[in-house]
């Protein structure tokens, strides 16, 4: 994993805007120009240094996402349809147009649900902005590793900002909406206008285009659907082609946020907190709240992962040893990973199981661990694992929800067959800020999802050095290069 150099300027390239009046611009245009304003140069170190991990992560979960299904199959129907020769699929020689690219991209580096999150708001930022950063990068061919940092940064930071304004202090999931996707129409438009050196008109126009695309829901999630792998994808693939469309002149809304059928008005009732939006933009970035993570599954799921792994091994418990479990959450956790119990106990698909806390507390105690053979059509069938699945009951607790939004704590409670009774809670995630992974476990992740892609360890090694210099590089359209298998 990076770690920050040495001081780095921390520059405001946008304050805070006055208060709208009635006929003041809306809110976009503060945005558009903070995108098209900021330079590498305006990001802080450690800025710099995350997003590099968010590049070599989110490259990494794409690459061990190649062949799930969902993406699997967008990956072929995309090269048979072909198209002019633009953009590589990662993994790949293979050349499509840009938008078909950064849709097969990003819904490959969805599919093994480990890409980063950003959890105040309970969304995955770097999975709809990387994939459409690196996609123009390779279309456009001279872009520096610098300007795609910068690019990527920003683009982060806008898709966070935009989420935490929207209804603050209410759980996005509970009301139905997929803040991944919904944003990240926003964010990959940002990013692509950034890279192809948009106009501040030009930009505002393909958010205008972007918006009248958005949307995203959580069903997917509740039914076990791969359209949930699919939303970042559609994402993507419409902020590129909302750049693409604006550039040729095609002309977007521009009252976006705030107008009287804009994305504040139609998605959340005009409920938004310019507050949550402007505050420190340009010298605070969201990529510092980032978290990565170690277990491939639903990151509301990874407390209860970690109390699972902690107490068992603290104590000597074995599968054998226990008579039964009851993991508490709070009611964003509760709603998404706990309930129904009987569907997080019957799992009729890989991303049921990516979704159920029942399944990932069972694994952790049969197999000591959670990784990426636990969320397989056949592991979903395993005798030992469903018959522990069985032990497991689900309760909400509120008290465990975290103050300010995000996947709340997680407490288990075990009882044993010889009659001892253990209780863990865990309240941050291994892979938080607070709880970060080990360069050296963060390393070993690359190289686990680059191995599952079949890439040997020599090229994998050689694409994890490109990325950690990423800065140097003149062309940075040389990492889907050394993507290739």
């Amino acid at each position: 994993m990076l770690t920050p150099a040495s001081a780095h300027a921390d520059a405001t390239v946008a304050q805070k805007p006055p208060a709208q009046s009635a006929a003041g611009p809306d809110d976009i245009v503060a945005l558009a120009d903070y995108c098209l304003q900021t330079t590498y140069d305006n990001l802080p170190s450690a800025v710099i240094a995350i997003t590099k991990n968010q590049i070599l992560d989110t490259v990494g979960a794409a690459l061990g996402g190649t062949n799930e299904p969902g993406a699997k199959e967008i990956r072929e129907f995309t090269i048979d349809m072909a198209g002019k020769r633009e953009a590589a699929i990662w993994g790949t020689s293979i050349q499509v147009p840009a938008q078909d690219a950064a849709r097969v991209n990003a819904i490959m580096a969805d599919a093994l649900d480990y890409d980063d999150t950003y959890e105040r708001s309970f969304m995955h930022p770097s999975v709809i902005t990387i994939p459409a950063a690196l996609t123009v990068t390779d279309m456009l061919g001279n872009v520096s590793g610098r300007d795609l940092i910068t690019a990527t940064a920003l683009g982060v930071d806008l898709a966070c900002r935009l989420a935490n304004s929207a209804q603050p202090g209410v759980d996005a999931f509970i009301v139905g909406w997929h803040n991944t996707s919904l944003y990240g129409y926003f964010a990959s438009t940002f990013v692509a206008g950034k890279l192809m050196g948009l106009t501040r008109d030009q930009l505002i126009s393909a958010l205008g285009i972007a918006f009248h695309q958005a949307s995203g829901n959580s069903q997917a999630h509740l039914d076990g659907a791969l359209t949930k792998r699919m939303g970042a994808g559609f994402a993507s693939y419409a902020g590129v082609m909302a750049a693409r469309l604006s550039q040729r002149g095609v002309q977007g809304a521009k009252n976006i946020l705030e107008g009287r059928r804009g994305f504040y008005y139609q998605f959340h009732g005009n409920k938004y907190s310019r507050d949550f939006l402007f505050e420190g933009l340009g010298s605070t970035f969201a990529a510092t709240e980032v978290s990565f993570k170690p277990w491939p599954s639903c990151r509301g799921s990874h407390t209860a992962v970690d109390a699972a792994l902690t107490m068992f091994a603290e104590n000597k418990i074995e599968a054998p040893d226990v008579e039964s479990i009851t993991i508490y959450n709070g009611p964003g956790e509760y709603l998404l990973l706990d309930f129904p119990l009987g569907k997080k106990q019957n799992l009729t698909s890989v991303v049921d199981a990516q979704f159920s806390n029942p399944w990932v507390v069972a694994c952790a105690l049969v197999d000591h661990k959670v990784g990426f053979e636990h969320f397989t059509t056949a592991a979903i069938r395993r005798p030992d694992l469903l018959a522990m699945v069985k032990r497991i009951n689900t309760m909400e607790d509120k008290s465990l929800a975290r103050p300010g939004g995000g996947p709340g704590a997680t407490r288990l409670d075990v009882s044993l067959k010889d009659g001892r009774t253990f209780t863990k809670t865990v309240a941050f995630a291994k892979g938080e800020p607070k709880n970060p992974m080990s360069p050296i476990e963060f390393r070993q992740k690359f190289l686990d999802c680059t191995k599952k892609a079949g890439m040997s360890s020599a090229q994998a090694q050689a694409l994890m050095a490109d990325i950690q210099q990423l800065e140097t590089l003149p062309k940075a359209n040389t990492l889907t290069t050394a993507m290739a298998l």
